[in-house]
């Protein structure tokens, strides 16, 4: 049944603020309660055939009592709820009719706006979004009319929370800029009003007002919704996106985590599994979603701690930056329709999602690409291609093409998949045939992704073949490793290249005790000067992290230091330094990055497993120190210096210190001890060792002179041996208990 023509008023403020006519009789409450009573029959219906039919029969008596807006409302609901049942337009437009006779009628009844407001909504997505836009610059889209029904609406009931809550919820589903737009006018129009002040309506505020950028706006929308009573959980998880958007990470990871250590309640739960589902595996969404309200808290901050430690980023870092990222995927991968088509040529199928792109699902995993390329040609539909470098590894590379929409950018397995399937089966069948300029412009335009695509330039017809196989297989891995695992790896345009050795002794408390000693190449750091110029200095920041097998940060040392100079350093030379970290018993990995402050500088190096023992418990052996006199870095001890070598590299024909300790004997126990040189690929090498007699297996005992710890210290005589590398073997043994210590070091053909 059609209505009176809809009326789209200019603005939504001067709707609000539109004076002049007398005040419509408001809707009693009783009015309300059936109205209500009508639409919860229709909501629970299924049966779209049962709808119709009842629909035929209040239309024929509809025209017999044109003038009463219960009628109205009751053909709205029902052609609302077939809307729902068969996502047909046609059918929100039929009740957007009859809730505007309805709001005719009697334009006091807030409902009656509201279910307006709601079938204009519902209308959905135009078919094409140019026309849509369009419309929009027209004020003519559904949602502007929205807009202005739910502004009616509370114009009749300023305290009818409903319309503002409905018409931000949509806005955001929709996530068309220039809707999110009207949104965020209708409230901070209505932010007077008494429904602008309800809980639910400031976290619409905050969420519309943050998507848009206005993030101290949506502070204090969201600051709001908590002293209106809102949910804890959730206005915390807002208020951390804002903080994050604002570059406030201390605060956003501070608000993160307070919400979560709350017991947690259905909408924060799906707030906080919004942030995790782009990256988390499977098992680990299931383990989520079984967590008991008051265990979300500790969960999350294990998922985020292993994602650090995993990349080598301080506490708190891939939070922060998975925020980041989602805000921009946000901002540049959207989708603006719903509907995706998923034909065959494409290599990536989620059908679990319509908020991204592909590009936005590799860009939620992996974050910003190393390289982007992208080609223009006749016939060549919108691309790209993202290259992101991997240190020790091929690169991973993607390619996107948007077929179906222009805006859906979905991922392919091979750059010839770009061309489309005409243009692709030519080359691939018939390379006899001369190659389409477009074809030569597309793989041109990635030449410096990988040396692959120069050569199918000017490789001949055979090799081209065998090209895009391995092309088209290699694409496929990488597809796969793309959209099932994650990373944000620490990034550096120069690598310090610094050289890394450790070694464990028994600390205080029987603890373990981690060092690790370090030199970087002079000629990689750059120098800078000291209070007043006298000095030239190198600030580098220092971390030292152990981490068990399950990711797990068991000690962390992270410290900035300066070191001093008084002349620049020369080419040739290093810097050193030695790093102690206390460690508890147990097996470990470490991990040491260094960085200098205001440079993309650095370099992370993960050491070799650790295996702490239980110093105290039986006989143990610290590791074995083979240091040279003169290298410029010692161990200060109480007891005495420890020479060290940071580069474990000796001149040919010198000599080492050999260095170890011995715990958990009495004084004066005897420990049968071992002492091999080998060469590395070979055997042992037979030649001196202490300066007397006896070859690489010297056999002697060594007799503890402390009871608890004895320490050892011997010089080696190196002489003899070739420039190489060897390894220094150490073994003990003691009333049946054997252990044994190695350490590599390296002959150099002259002194270092």
């Amino acid at each position: 049944m059609s209505g009176p023509a809809r009326c789209h008023v200019a603005t939504l403020v001067a709707v609000l603020l539109a004076a002049g006519t007398a005040p419509a009789p408001a809707q009693a409450p009783g009015e309300r309660a059936r109205l209500d009573s009508i639409r919860a029959g229709f909501a629970a219906a299924t049966d779209s055939s049962l709808l119709i039919v009842r629909e035929r029969e209040r239309i024929a008596v509809a025209r017999v009592d044109r003038d009463d807006p219960f009628i109205h409302m009751e053909l709205g609901f029902l052609s609302y709820r077939l809307g729902e049942l068969t996502a047909v337009r046609k059918r929100y437009e039929d009740a957007a009719s009859e809730f505007q006779w309805a709001a005719d009628l009697r334009p006091g009844w807030a409902y009656a706006w509201y279910w307006l407001g709601m079938a204009e909504l519902g209308t959905g997505e135009a078919d094409v979004i140019l026309v849509e836009n369009l419309r929009q610059v027209l004020g003519q889209d559904a949602l502007s009319v929205a807009a202005n029904a739910f502004a009616r609406a509370l114009e009749a009931d300023p305290a009818f929370t409903a319309a503002l809550v409905d018409l931000a919820g949509t806005a955001l589903r929709q996530r068309i800029s220039p809707r999110l737009l009207v949104a965020q006018r209708a409230l901070r129009a209505a932010a007077t009003l008494p429904a602008a002040r309800a809980a639910p309506v400031l976290l619409m505020r905050g969420r519309i007002e943050r998507r848009l950028g206005a993030q101290d706006s949506a502070l204090v929308a969201l600051h709001g919704y908590l002293a209106a009573g809102g949910d804890t959980a959730v206005g915390l998880l807002e208020i951390a996106r804002a903080h994050a958007a604002l570059g406030r990470h201390d605060s956003a990871l501070a608000a993160y985590h307070a919400g979560a250590a709350r017991a947690v309640g259905d909408s924060a739960r799906r707030g906080y599994r919004a942030d995790l589902r782009w990256i988390a595996a499977g098992d680990e969404l299931a383990a989520f979603d079984a967590l008991a309200p008051d265990s979300v808290g500790r969960w999350l901050a294990r998922f985020w701690e292993r994602r650090d430690v995993t990349d080598g980023r301080r506490a708190g870092e891939r939070l922060l930056e998975q925020l980041r990222r989602l805000q921009t995927a946000q901002e540049r991968f959207a989708l603006v329709s719903r509907r995706r088509a998923f034909a065959v040529g494409y290599a990536y199928r989620d059908t679990s999602q319509s908020d991204f792109d592909d590009r936005g699902v590799i860009y939620l995993r992996h974050g910003e690409p190393h390289a982007r390329a992208t080609y223009q040609g006749q016939g060549v539909e919108p691309n790209e291609s993202w290259r992101f470098d991997r240190p020790g590894q091929p690169p991973l590379i993607f390619h996107f093409v948007a077929r179906d929409d222009v805006q859906d950018y979905r991922l392919v397995e091979s750059l010839m998949d770009v061309l489309g399937s005409s243009i692709g089966l030519l080359v691939q069948t018939n390379f006899d045939a001369r190659m389409p300029g477009q074809i030569a412009g597309l793989y041109s335009s990635r030449s410096g992704f990988s040396p692959l695509y120069d050569r199918f330039l000017t490789g001949g017809s055979a090799g081209r073949s065998a090209l895009i196989a391995d092309e088209r297989a290699a694409g496929r891995r990488m597809v796969r490793e793309g959209t099932t695992t994650d990373s944000y790896a620490l990034r550096f345009a120069t690598d310090l290249r610094p050289v890394v050795s450790a070694f464990l002794v028994q600390g205080v408390d029987e603890r373990g005790e981690l060092h690790v000693v370090f030199a970087l190449p002079a000629q990689r750091l750059q120098p800078g000067t000291g209070g007043g110029g006298a000095a030239t200095v190198y600030p580098l920041a220092l971390r030292l992290e152990v981490f068990d097998t399950a990711r797990r940060r068991i000690a962390t040392l992270d410290t900035l230091r300066v070191f001093r100079s008084g002349v620049p350093l020369g080419s040739g030379s290093y810097l050193t330094e030695q790093l102690v970290l206390p460690v508890p018993a147990g097996r470990y990995e470490y991990r040491f990055v260094v960085e200098e402050p205001g440079r993309s500088a650095g370099a992370v190096v993960v050491g070799s497993a650790l295996e702490v023992p239980r110093y105290g418990t039986a006989f143990e052996a610290s590791d074995v120190v083979l240091g040279r006199e003169g290298s410029g870095l010692v161990w200060r001890r109480a007891d005495g210096e420890v020479p060290l070598n940071p580069l474990q590299r000796f001149p040919q024909g010198g000599d080492a210190t050999l260095w170890y300790e011995l715990y958990g004997l009495p004084q004066g126990a005897s420990v049968a001890t071992r002492v091999r040189i080998e060469r590395q690929g070979g055997g042992s090498v037979f030649r001196r060792l202490f300066g007397g007699g006896g070859g690489a297996d010297l056999s002697y005992s060594t007799v503890t002179d402390a009871p608890g710890r004895a320490r050892v210290r011997q010089t080696i005589d190196l002489s003899g041996l070739q420039p190489g590398r060897y390894a220094l073997r150490v073994e003990f043994e003691n009333g049946g208990r054997r252990l044994e210590r190695r350490q590599p070091f390296e002959i150099a053909s002259r002194a270092p």
